[in-house]
């Protein structure tokens, strides 16, 4: 998915903007221009923020907000293959998601929740969580990690954000929309779908890191549709200050 991008020109007396403008721009130098790549992320532990990588590429400052104060953060560690990316935070969270074990049981029109800022939520700051479902479970041919396949709910801004299943655990990372053409009409899309990173490739990318995390199995004992209770205690807007 491409990222959600602004550009702005950071003018000398922006001390008197607003905090999170004070803080995504800290040390950077007045009177250029300069890009903004935005996406979303999610504490996995107090500490540390997933995102997918290509949201935090080629960044002068790293800031997010929304389950914490504004804040810069900074890139700790990155997977290009998998596509994901961990930042570490001074100002810690309040809460974490729990990764969902049994991640093998989620089945084709399982109900799902992504959360993110798509669009102008991701320069208001305001994010937005949407139901979708299951169409398809598979292997990423290069990884070998699961994705998963579910009904278009996101926009440009959604990337890096979380996947949750109806009992607030998750089940993914949001990472791509793809758009299927009809062979020879190209002008004609046949459907529009988007695309999560698997668990599985998220914990192991955690492993590898020596990342500690969260993790349940519970599934289906309840149902938990007070999503946002939860989520805004974790999840984060990001933005990417690129010169």
């Amino acid at each position: 998915m491409k990222r959600a991008l602004l550009s702005l020109i950071l003018i000398s007396n922006y001390c008197a903007a607003s905090s999170w403008d004070d803080i995504r721009f800290e040390g950077l130098e007045p009177g250029h221009t300069y890009s903004i790549d935005i996406g979303t992320g999610f504490f996995v532990n107090s500490e540390m923020i997933v995102t997918n990588k290509h949201v935090v590429s080629d960044c002068a400052n790293i800031a997010v907000r929304g389950a914490t104060q504004p804040q810069l953060v900074v890139l700790y560690a990155k997977d290009n293959q998998l596509d994901l990316a961990l930042l570490k935070a001074n100002i810690p969270s309040k809460n974490v998601p729990y990764i969902r074990n049994n991640y093998t049981e989620v089945k084709k029109d399982d109900m799902l929740f992504s959360i993110g800022y798509p669009l102008e939520k991701g320069e208001s700051g305001e994010y937005v969580i949407k139901e979708a479902k299951v169409i398809d479970v598979t292997k990423y041919d290069d990884t070998k990690f699961t994705k998963i396949e579910f009904t278009d709910s996101v926009e440009h801004g959604n990337s890096g954000g979380p996947l949750l299943d109806k009992n607030s655990n998750l089940v993914g990372v949001v990472t791509a929309k793809i758009t299927y053409y009809i062979p020879g009409q190209t002008a004609i899309p046949k459907r529009t779908v988007a695309m999560a990173i698997g668990v599985d490739g998220l914990q192991e990318f955690l492993k590898r890191n020596n990342i500690p995390y969260a993790s349940s199995s519970t599934y289906d004992i309840f149902t938990n549709y007070h999503i946002d209770k939860l989520t805004r205690d974790y999840v984060v807007n990001i933005h990417c200050i690129k010169r």
